[in-house]
């Protein structure tokens, strides 16, 4: 095992000479600062628990320092899909909880004003555009006139727009 003293002498050797090469290398694949400074920060990190065990030749430090970073750089952009993977999710089911909720309130707005109207505007309504009559057929339906269908519809449909004015 070497002194703790000979390790932070060769760690600091080590440092001054490649941090700006393995530095600009991840700065190059991730093409950001930070990241890249704290990628080959952790790189450095590994290096120090594990300076022990690299041979003291120069082509397995070396060997050694871009293959952590390389994995580490691996690490960091699976750790970044994941995050973005959950976001989109989130994102994805609040939006589905908006719209459900959105949905719910409209619907039950609807219900709302159908039960404020008048019943017999109501029921017509309902019969022309739930049902798909025409006014001729409802007229003859309900023994009144097409005059009096289309003032009923009128009716209902002012009412929908008036009251569902902040849905559209």
């Amino acid at each position: 095992m070497k002194s703790i003293s000979i390790k932070k002498k060769l760690f600091s050797t080590l440092f001054d000479k490649y941090y700006k090469r393995l530095f600009n290398y991840a700065f190059k694949v991730v093409n950001h600062r930070n990241i890249a400074e704290g990628l080959v920060q952790e790189t450095f990190i590994k290096l120090w628990e594990n300076i022990e065990n690299i041979k003291d030749d120069e082509r397995s430090i070396e060997s050694y320092l871009i293959t952590v970073l390389k994995n580490k750089i691996i690490d960091n952009h699976r750790k970044k899909q994941t995050q973005e993977k959950h976001f989109n999710l989130y994102k994805l089911n609040t939006e589905f909880a908006v719209d459900i909720d959105s949905k719910w309130e409209l619907e039950k707005e609807i219900d709302n004003i159908y039960n404020s109207l008048d019943p017999k505007t109501s029921e017509i309504f309902k019969l022309s555009r739930n049902k798909g009559l025409t006014y001729p057929e409802i007229a003859s339906l309900k023994s009144i006139s097409v005059k009096t269908v289309e003032s009923h519809v009128s009716k209902a449909l002012q009412t929908f727009r008036k009251k569902l004015k902040d849905y559209l």
